[in-house]
């Protein structure tokens, strides 16, 4: 992964069959370390953890997800993992837009039982527990056709199984009755994608309390938010973003170290170079001395 690479992940569908399966897999992890990195798309995605244990932030829940564990998420959410061990982590992603069920808009009940989440009306939840098991079942088994190389029938057999897995989760949620707390949540997160964005493209310094007013929110909310939303508190997050935007002024300019600490807002050079050694595991000088590993793919060291 790029060190600049945004939040936002452009990943567009084939219009006939809009529909990418990824398998995700990490070396050995330390607890706490990034498995899924912070994104969202205009996508519905599954994912299925086949090894490890992580927790996964997807909007504002958080999930603790084993091997076997079914977890969605919804068109534009956030979300994000971290390792819970020291094992292997895989999973399986299946990104998908709801266009994959126009051919079942026919159907009586399409209005009634799926319009609602994929239009963005209602919402499943992130973690469907057991009732999720059939619909994990069904997933698997769309996932063992990507086997056949995507024939045109492993697609047809693939696009059905999903469109059954996805029903099925519909059939058995709580009917589709939130509309109104499923926008507000939707605006909530919209708002926070803005700060994030800022946040990385400014690679400055920001306080809790400038940030809660940039989302219209109390700072004592805004910390509790911002951690569900990311798994991080938001001084991490700031610096973090800071130092990503330091390695690349070392790599990609000719300016001193003193220089590069200046821009990212540390007028203490000497507390630069901590900072930074903290989140990228060397100093300022090696980074520059050497070219710097990708850092931030899942078994790497998340800084």
């Amino acid at each position: 992964m790029e060190m600049n690479r945004e939040h936002w992940e452009n990943n567009p569908l084939d219009r006939s069959y809009p529909f990418k399966l990824f398998f995700n897999a990490s070396g050995e992890t330390k607890p706490g370390q990034c498995v899924l990195f912070l994104h969202w798309h205009e996508h519905f995605e599954f994912i299925v953890m086949r090894r490890g244990r992580a927790v996964l932030h997807i909007g504002s829940q958080v999930c603790e997800a084993e091997p076997g564990t079914l977890l969605v998420v919804q068109a534009g959410d956030l979300h994000t993992g971290f390792s819970r061990g020291s094992e292997q982590v895989e999973y399986v992603s299946i990104v998908f837009n709801g266009a994959l069920f126009s051919d079942w808009a026919k159907e009586e009940d399409y209005d009634t039982l799926l319009s609602p989440y994929l239009d963005g009306r209602a919402s499943l939840p992130a973690y469907p527990g057991r009732c999720g098991e059939e619909a994990r079942r069904l997933i698997d088994m769309a996932v063992a056709e990507s086997g056949t190389g995507f024939s045109a029938s492993g697609r047809m057999i693939a696009k059905t199984y999903l469109f059954l897995a996805f029903a099925w989760l519909a059939r058995t949620h709580l009917p589709p009755g939130q509309a109104g707390r499923v926008r507000e949540a939707g605006f909530q997160q919209e708002r926070f994608k803005e700060l994030i964005r800022h946040v990385e493209d400014s690679g400055a310094p920001m306080g809790v309390r400038e940030a809660a007013r940039m989302v219209s929110v109390s700072p004592h909310h805004f910390c509790k938010m911002f951690k569900r939303l990311t798994g991080r508190t938001f001084t991490d997050f700031v610096n973090r973003c800071r130092m990503r935007q330091a390695a690349k002024l070392l790599l990609e300019t000719g300016l001193s170290v003193t220089e590069v600490a200046e821009r990212v807002g540390c007028s203490n050079p000497n507390y630069f170079t901590r900072l930074f050694k903290q989140y990228v595991g060397m100093t300022p000088s090696q980074a520059r001395n050497r070219a710097l590993p990708d850092r931030t793919q899942a078994g790497g060291t998340d800084w």
